[in-house]
């Protein structure tokens, strides 16, 4: 299986590499494996006014869309990549299932998650409990959903971040108040990775991973 093209990302996990001002990891993701982070007009104007941050992050935002490090998934962009999605598939069909999504969870995740079904592509989001929901109601959600600290520890282990960095990391959104996942909680980055099932892995070329089934099933992918 090829990598992925895309990766949809929600609010709640970009907040945490802006928190942690640190972008190398999605950087890393288009450099070294040719996958694009992408942000949904949605998430777009989430992370323009989000809660207690407010306009925090809208500097740090408009830096990465300049520069490529994130791409709007406009119309334009969503027709890109309709040669590798299911047949039948349409913005209006994406908008539709992007609705109805959002009849249950908030709209970035829903239109995270829409985006993702629809073009078969992985999503990065913290919220386990809006794919919960979403699965409550029999509705698809992203195979498989990433979590920032899959990318995290993904970039140590691929050679993009340094064990410094990724304490760094974590010691920011510990001070910040951020949630993160149990095993970084009380442990060193390097000591918590021992314990964490990351769902983002590199493989060989030579290898044929099975195909992610599940929002939890891990997503394996080769350097290009």
């Amino acid at each position: 299986m090829p990598n992925p093209s895309l990766l949809l990302c929600d609010s709640d996990a970009l907040v945490q590499s802006f928190i942690a001002n640190d972008l190398r990891p999605l950087q890393g993701l288009t450099r070294q494996f040719g996958i694009q982070p992408v942000i949904t007009l949605e998430v777009d104007m989430e992370l323009r006014w989000l809660g207690k941050h407010k306009d925090r992050f809208v500097p740090q935002l408009d830096k990465a869309l300049k520069h490529g490090i994130l791409v709007k998934l406009d119309q334009s962009e969503f027709q890109r990549h309709l040669a590798t999605a299911a047949p039948g598939t349409s913005w209006s069909s994406y908008q539709a299932l992007g609705s109805q999504y959002y009849g249950f969870v908030q709209r970035g995740e829903a239109y995270t998650h829409a985006g993702a079904v629809t073009l078969g592509m992985p999503a990065l989001s913290n919220d386990q409990k809006a794919i919960y929901v979403l699965q409550a109601q029999m509705l698809r959600t992203a195979v498989p959903t990433l979590r920032a600290f899959d990318l995290f520890v993904f970039a140590h282990e691929s050679g993009i971040l340094q064990i410094n960095a990724c304490e760094d990391i974590r010691s920011e959104l510990l001070k910040s108040g951020e949630g993160i996942p149990g095993p970084f909680l009380h442990a060193s980055f390097e000591n918590g990775m021992r314990d964490f099932p990351c769902r983002l892995r590199q493989g060989k070329a030579s290898e044929t991973p099975p195909d992610p089934a599940n929002h939890h099933d891990p997503l394996v992918i080769v350097p290009l």
